[in-house]
């Protein structure tokens, strides 16, 4: 992340901030300007926040980055900030910024389902987030038909990152491995995934989320 993303970042997550403050100063009148809470299921790109005082002239977010930042919900600005500020690194990220292709997936469910997933990241796949949501990233392991359609060759030279992905979500540690993914056109491509745990703390709300910064190795930006 460049010091012009990074000052802009700050920004974002002062203005996250005052408004927080202020929806706890309007929540007496009924009127909310945002939700500020942790990561939600919500559709990406919608960033009309409904008013209860006139539902019929919903308020557009006047920020000017759509799918970057949105003050409800998830946004690509906030998972970068809090994966830059995360305490005790293992792994060094690099210079990346809202090109990045990522998912981010809920630590605290069964299964590590994906809740949100860059644009960037569709067009690395194929798959639309609609695919792409409540599902565990593996199935990048398979071809579209699913694991019965697997190339055995591809399985097994996918067998030791498997284990060490494993072996580093259960003791939340900070892990990069090359996987050889299937892209929606039944295309392989060799995937280098870094995966980074963090913990979304926005007041007295604390959740676990596992960040996975996705890369072609053939366009490596890591």
């Amino acid at each position: 992340m460049n010091s012009e993303y990074q000052l802009q970042a700050q920004r974002l997550e002062e203005l996250r901030r005052a408004v927080a403050a202020q929806n706890a100063q309007n929540s007496s009148s009924g009127s909310t300007i945002v939700d500020v809470g942790p990561p939600r299921k919500l559709a990406r790109k919608k960033y009309i926040v409904e008013s209860r005082e006139d539902p019929n002239h919903p308020l557009k977010d006047p920020l000017i980055y759509p799918g970057v930042y949105a003050p409800s919900g998830i946004d690509m600005m906030s998972i970068l900030v809090r994966v830059y500020n995360r305490p005790n690194q293992q792994i060094h990220i690099g210079n990346v910024d809202s090109a990045v292709a990522l998912v981010l997936a809920d630590a605290e469910q069964p299964d590590l389902p994906v809740i949100y997933c860059s644009e960037p990241f569709e067009t690395l796949t194929g798959y639309s987030s609609a695919e792409i949501m409540g599902r565990n990233c593996r199935f990048l392991q398979y071809p579209p038909g699913g694991e019965a359609y697997q190339n055995q060759q591809v399985n097994e030279s996918n067998a030791e990152s498997r284990k060490d992905l494993r072996e580093k979500i259960g003791s939340g540690e900070e892990a990069r491995v090359r996987l050889l993914n299937y892209r929606k056109d039944g295309s392989i491509f060799a995937n280098l995934l870094t995966i980074i745990p963090i913990v979304w703390d926005e007041g007295q709300v604390k959740k676990k989320y596992i960040v996975g910064f996705q890369a072609d190795e053939g366009r490596t930006f890591l």
